[in-house]
């Protein structure tokens, strides 16, 4: 999901910053370094399969829709879960 995760999350932390929620900015923080650890494993998997094509020109989005299937299912629905946390992080702090 790309920047999402990483932005709600760390939106998330700037408002329960002061809350007095130390457990909650905790896990919002591991859910943003989740976010963004999995969507680089999600890069790298794609990056390697892109590397193959002979017209990669290295850029960070050069990557077609074939590469990016390459990705394993693993670690797209890790990806998924942790910017689903960082998104009920986000309401919860809204909420707070």
């Amino acid at each position: 999901m790309g920047w999402l995760g990483l932005v709600l999350s760390g939106f998330a932390v700037l408002l329960l910053l002061g809350t007095g929620h130390n457990v909650l900015v905790t896990l919002a923080i591991i859910a943003g370094a989740g976010c963004f650890w999995s969507w680089g494993v999600m890069h790298n998997y794609a990056t390697e399969e892109a590397k193959k094509r002979s017209g990669y020109n290295g850029d960070f989005y050069d990557i077609t829709a074939r590469e990016a299937s390459s990705v394993p299912s693993w670690i797209t629905i890790l990806n998924f879960f942790f910017t689903l946390a960082a998104l009920g992080f986000f309401v919860t702090a809204i909420v707070i």
